[in-house]
């Protein structure tokens, strides 16, 4: 026997609401609802004659998130405009109230035998997975080889359109959901510039952290990932702060990585935990960086990865390429690449979306050969026929209203004809829309589209609703709140391809207008969070060709990404802001900005790849002149101390001890103890390595006392440079006087001190130069024990 469902559909008026199937009718004829109009009209008739407060009818369609008032009014009004004003009152201040009566409508159920076609359901199916059972079958193994922890990972791969991301939502709707599994979801997006360090990783963790039934989370992050905690904004209290920014001192890019790892070993030892990462050929370096540890990691966890990514869009030299390469040589990863459909699943395809369709045999074939078997392009193709009616719903079922020859001659002959075709069609109104927020990415808030187009961001909600409610160019993410209190709705491209072909649209100079107003309505609406928001905003004002103001946001882009310990893509920023600082008009200004962007790019080389880097005696030079040129002395110290390090370490003494001259002029104007000690040191161990120990001894004995003194002054202690660089070339020096135990009582002190200070790069220098004094005292045991530390 089947299960009949029974509708359930209320009468007020001359309105026939049904519930059940979201439809809405007056006398017969159908009025359309958009999605948040039908919900208040659904709670509104639900509660009758009664005031229904503006919270209660926020938190019934929102849910538990802040709503402005003015929004609200513009969904009531789309009720009102559909029912007739008199039907809902406004209470002012407090709420509305449904005046008409409601009765519900007595249903009339079917007998269980034989249907006929009056039954038939003759609304099209959304568009259904076909001719992946293969695949789907490959994650599912996946999952469960992850359930019996053994921690898994795949990458679904393929061309634009070819549906992997309707492979992975139907797998995570299908399977994991129905496992119990916790689902991180995280989209890396193509950027105009660079892309923020561990975007897609952080966008995951925030969503799993909003849950409602997910906020016990924020405690293991606490526990367990501080470094992650102190880049999820909103989530630690101001009090907080202070003893995250303790617990995370001297941090880097592996500790990031490793508190990651524990955090997800942690979780998916609660619930089982699948990380979803899409796009992943847009990943920034440190997401890549973090995909292939997560592969290689072996500890038994109920882990499962699932990245997305298109082959022809990553080089044989990019660090996603070899990251998959590397996984799967070692068998460490699944590589699942998705091919086109074949015939048979494209007639599978028609046979699932049009329930009881009749079409001619070729149909399929002719849809095949139109578009090579790509999904996105059939189903587009499917859709460009639905609207034209060429494919209609008839009494008897769906049928094609046209001959097989008429579909094969008036198709597009690409993907991206047709959208531009489906674009075309829609209302000048929504074209606008499109284009601009194309601009903004393939997700985009409705407020940074408002700011191109210098509308209200309901009116670009209500456009943005009604194509999502099409489910075809346009489908709804989220709705989140800006800092200056507003709520945004986001919006994402149905497809990238879809952006890509409405971006193709804006002509160049409204390019330029469109960034500039996106870029200033961010910074009004970020205010003094703007910084959050740093890279967005930085490539708006780049294409808007402000470039002061791009190399502002790019220099805070940098620093962001220097926080999070993503180097590269600081690295990235601080090019970008030092090639646009150079289309500047010459001035005292320009130079300022330079320097600011050079002090930080020198710190990144020296991170990414310690004094190797020939470019860092280019940033070095060029800072030290533009300091000199605007009377920086702390400018100038700065960078000569960078340049006598690069040549210290290249073994290039005799150039340490030529800029001691400038040094000792720019020392005696700053009157700094702590500078003069720091450039006293440098300069006394290049006459150390050069063998002239008694012309060492005095200055770096001085040099000592003089950092050891600030160290012991709490209010000075923080602006102490270097801890134990000092004390490691005395251990050295005393060692090569004849002074073993001098040298190792130095040594001791130096550990003690460096221990107690907590900066991991100053202790393991301090622990492998006091391992070397053991090994020269021959005690081969104690230097293993302090090379193992």
């Amino acid at each position: 026997m089947t299960d009949v469902r029974l509708p359930e559909v209320r009468l007020f008026g001359p309105f026939r609401f049904d519930v059940t199937e979201q439809r809405l009718f007056r006398e017969g004829q159908e009025i359309k609802l958009r999605p948040k109009a039908f919900a208040i009209l659904r709670h509104l008739t639900a509660h009758p004659q009664r005031l229904v407060t503006q919270e209660e009818l926020i938190d019934a369609v929102w849910g538990k998130i802040a709503m402005s008032d003015s929004l609200l009014r513009t969904h009531v009004a789309d009720v009102r405009r559909a029912i007739g004003v008199s039907a809902v009152e406004t209470v002012v201040g407090r709420g509305y109230r449904f005046l008409a009566a409601v009765e519900k409508e007595k249903p009339e159920p079917k007998p269980h035998a034989a249907q006929g076609a009056e039954d038939v359901d003759l609304r099209p199916s959304p568009p259904p997975l076909v001719g992946r059972n293969t695949e789907m079958g490959i994650l599912r193994q996946a999952l469960e080889t992850a359930l019996g922890r053994k921690r898994q990972m795949v990458f679904v791969t393929g061309d634009p359109g070819i549906g992997k991301t309707t492979l992975v939502d139907a797998f995570l709707a299908q399977v994991a959901a129905a496992k119990g599994a916790l689902i991180a979801s995280g989209v890396c997006i193509e950027h105009l510039g660079t892309a923020e360090a561990y975007l897609p990783v952080l966008a995951a963790l925030g969503a799993v952290c909003r849950d409602e039934g997910n906020r016990h989370f924020v405690d293991r992050v606490a526990r367990h990932a501080p470094t992650w905690l102190a880049q999820l904004p909103g989530w630690v209290a101001d009090p907080e702060l202070q003893s995250l920014a303790v617990r995370t001192q001297g941090a880097g890019q592996p500790r990031m990585l490793r508190e990651l790892a524990e955090l997800l070993d942690v979780i998916s030892a609660e619930r089982p935990l699948v990380l979803v990462l899409e796009d992943v050929q847009w990943a920034d370096a440190s997401t890549t960086d973090l995909l292939a540890m997560l592969g290689a990691r072996r500890e038994p966890a109920r882990i499962l990865v699932v990245a997305t990514c298109r082959p022809a869009e990553i080089t044989g030299a990019d660090g996603m390429a070899r990251v998959i390469a590397e996984l799967r040589a070692h068998k460490q990863a699944i590589v699942l690449n998705l091919e086109t459909w074949s015939k048979a699943t494209m007639s599978d395809y028609l046979a699932q979306r049009f329930a009881a369709g009749r079409f001619p045999e070729d149909l399929a074939p002719c849809i095949h050969r139109m578009t090579g078997g790509n999904p996105l392009f059939a189903v587009a193709v499917v859709d460009d026929l639905e609207s034209r009616e060429m494919i209609r719903r008839q009494a008897s079922g769906w049928e094609l209203a046209a001959r097989v020859a008429d579909v094969a001659n008036c198709s597009p002959e690409t993907v991206r004809q047709l959208m531009d075709i489906q674009i075309d069609r829609l209302k000048s109104s929504e074209q606008r829309v499109l284009e601009a927020a194309s601009l903004v990415g393939v997700q985009f808030a409705v407020g940074a589209v408002a700011y191109a187009l210098q509308l209200s961001a309901d009116e670009i909600d209500a456009v943005c609703e009604g194509l999502a409610n099409q489910k075809r160019l346009l489908r709804f993410v989220t709705s989140e709140p800006w800092p200056d209190g507003s709520i945004q709705s986001h919006y994402s491209f149905a497809h990238a391809l879809y952006r890509d072909a409405a971006l193709r649209r804006v002509a160049t100079a409204t390019k330029r207008v469109w960034h500039r107003r996106i870029a200033e309505g961010l910074e009004h609406a970020y205010g003094a969070r703007a910084e959050t928001i740093a890279t967005e905003v930085a490539v708006h004002y780049d294409e808007a060709k402000i470039v002061s103001k791009a190399v502002q946001y790019y220099g805070l882009a940098g620093e962001r990404a220097m926080r999070r310990f993503g180097r590269a893509e600081a690295q990235a920023h601080f090019v970008r802001a030092r090639t646009l600082v150079s289309q500047l008009p010459a001035s005292d200004e320009s130079d300022r900005a330079e320097l600011v962007v050079l002090k930080h790019l020198g710190s990144v080389l020296i991170g990414l790849q310690g004094f190797d880097d020939p470019l860092l005696e280019q940033t070095f030079t060029r800072a030290a002149k533009l300091a000199r040129g605007l009377g920086d002395d702390r400018g100038v110290l700065a960078a000569v101390l960078g340049l006598q390090r690069w040549y210290f370490l290249r073994a290039e003494l005799a150039k340490v001890e030529h800029l001691e001259g400038e040094l000792a002029e720019v020392l005696s104007r700053l009157a700094d103890p702590v500078a003069t000690a720091e450039a006293t040191v440098l300069s006394a161990s290049a006459r150390l390595h050069r063998g002239q120990l008694a012309a060492a001894r005095g200055p770096l004995d001085e040099a000592s006392r003089t950092l050891d003194a600030a160290r012991s002054d709490p209010a000075r202690a923080a602006s102490v440079p270097v801890v134990g660089y000092a004390a490691g070339h005395m251990v050295v020096l005393s060692w090569l006087r004849g002074a073993p135990d001098e040298a190792m009582a130095r040594a001791g002190r130096m550990l003690a001190l460096t221990e107690s200070a907590g900066n991991p790069f100053h202790l393991s220098t301090a622990l492998t130069i006091t391992a070397l004094a053991h090994s020269w005292r021959r005690e081969p045991e104690k230097a293993l024990d302090l090379a193992r530390r």
